[in-house]
């Protein structure tokens, strides 16, 4: 249980708080594996100290083959203990005997010559501890002697209290800087938290901008990242809006343009129901102009119709098409329909390029169209193809009242008129240039209208040849 209560509350903390504890609990692991191998080493180098200590004073009392000792100016002979100096006991012994006297207990059996062994002190001192060493006499006897370690542990533990201090210390420096350091370092993920939080709550202006972060750093790769995700998602929604606006436009559009035929229509049927026609040739009439009606809401949704497919064809299934044979032949059928107009056709000869016949007869003839519809009879009108770096370019150029300024943007919009009243009793729906856009785009091509102040309209259309 405690350890689910743990693993909880460590995954509840901020991420700073766990760096933060993490960066102090490795700094004390490693200064305590430290401080542990230098009290080693260095206690062990005290006693090694003390071990040649003993070792030079066995030594030197084997070389000058002594029968006693002088302690304090006094001459002392036996087997107890001498001490000199406040921490060095000496002895010697002859055969089996012990050393007398408060010091070193002796050890049982004696250690080999030479061999420094540690041993506690006797009954009077058994808290003490003693480092001992024998060593053989010309004469047989042994010598012995033992130092009082209690000045070495006592230097090794006053090493530990410091370096305990010092840690201690080490632990409130670094939890505070490493704290502040962490802190600053995950400031910019703080920020993009904030940031992400307000982009939930539908926010999506917000960018992650630090100049203290390195664009190449993980923080900074994160920032811009999060970035260009917020600048997709906020074109994304951008385009939507649009979409749905436009959407939104083109039902009202479509809806005002069927409800002017069908009110007409509705009308004619109900001067009918009532008797309002008064002879066969005014029933004629209405029954003309419902037909009239009913056709030109059959181009209407024709021409929606087509928009739609457009908007779903795949360019995959497009074939050569002799571009200059389409532009020819559909000038002659618009000089049939109108020969008073001044006509001039320039065409490029075997122009081929990648598309649907049917659809290119149509970019063609509602380009013609919209200038039979737009410009009075009189009206010249030319009608250029060509072929410059590989592409196939169709001018229309009439020499009509031309097309104001500020509708030049939405000429290619659907069911948009620069003059609707005009369009409209001229039978026009507004879909002309936008069926010409979208057959151009479907064929990989573009178009582009032009149309001066002092009047005249050029509309060019560019495919790719094959």
């Amino acid at each position: 249980m405690l350890r689910s209560w743990w693993r909880t509350w460590w995954r509840n903390r901020p991420l700073r708080t766990r760096i933060s504890i993490l960066l102090i609990a490795l700094f004390n692991a490693v200064l305590t594996v430290t401080s542990i191998v230098v009290f080693t080493f260095l206690r062990s180098a005290l006693y090694e100290e003390l071990d040649h200590r003993l070792t030079a004073t066995t030594a030197g009392m084997a070389a000058g083959d002594s029968v006693g000792l002088e302690i304090a100016g006094s001459r002392a002979a036996g087997y107890g203990w001498a001490k000199f100096g406040g921490d060095l006991y000496i002895a010697l012994l002859s055969g089996d005997q012990r050393p007398r006297g408060p010091g070193p207990r002796y050890p049982d059996p004696p250690p080999p010559a030479g061999t420094p062994v540690t041993v506690p002190g006797d009954a009077a001192a058994a808290h003490a501890q003693y480092r001992l060493v024998t060593a053989r006499l010309a004469d047989g006897r042994t010598a012995v002697a033992a130092v009082d370690t209690a000045s070495t542990e006592a230097a090794v533990r006053r090493a530990v209290q410091v370096v305990v201090a010092v840690q201690l210390l080490a632990d409130v420096v670094l939890g505070v800087l490493g704290v502040l350091a962490v802190r600053r370092s995950l400031r910019p993920l703080e920020d993009a938290a904030r940031t992400a939080d307000r982009v939930a709550a539908g926010d999506f202006a917000p960018r992650l901008v630090d100049a203290r972060v390195a664009p190449k750093t993980e923080v900074g790769r994160l920032a811009d990242a999060l970035n260009r995700m917020l600048d997709q998602i906020h074109a994304a929604l951008a385009a939507r809006d649009t979409s749905e606006e436009r959407l939104r436009q083109f039902v009202a559009d479509a809806s005002h343009e069927l409800r002017t035929p069908l009110q007409s229509i509705r009308g004619y049927g109900e001067l009918y129901q009532r008797g309002a026609l008064p002879d066969t040739r005014a029933v004629d009439e209405a029954v003309e102009r419902m037909l009239a009606e009913v056709h030109r809401m059959t181009r209407l949704v024709e021409s929606l119709l087509m928009l739609a497919r457009f908007d779903e064809d795949d360019p995959d299934d497009l074939e050569p098409v002799d571009l200059s044979r389409v532009v020819t032949d559909s000038c002659r059928d618009a000089a049939a329909v109108e020969p008073t107009r001044p006509w001039t056709v320039t065409v490029a000869p075997d122009v081929t390029v990648w598309g649907d016949e049917a659809q290119l007869r149509g970019v063609v003839a509602n380009l013609l169209a919209n200038v039979r519809m737009h410009t009075p009879p009189e009206a010249a009108c030319a009608v250029g193809l060509t072929v410059v770096a590989d592409q196939a370019v169709l001018q229309v150029r009439d020499e009509g009242p031309g097309i104001p300024a500020d509708a030049l943007p939405h000429v290619f919009d659907r069911f948009y008129r620069a003059d609707k009243s005009r369009s409209r009793a001229r039978g026009g729906s507004g879909l002309g240039l936008s069926i010409v856009a979208a057959i151009a785009d479907l064929h990989g091509g573009t178009v582009h209208v032009q149309s001066p102040p002092d009047g005249g309209t050029l509309i060019e259309v560019t495919l790719p040849t094959r």
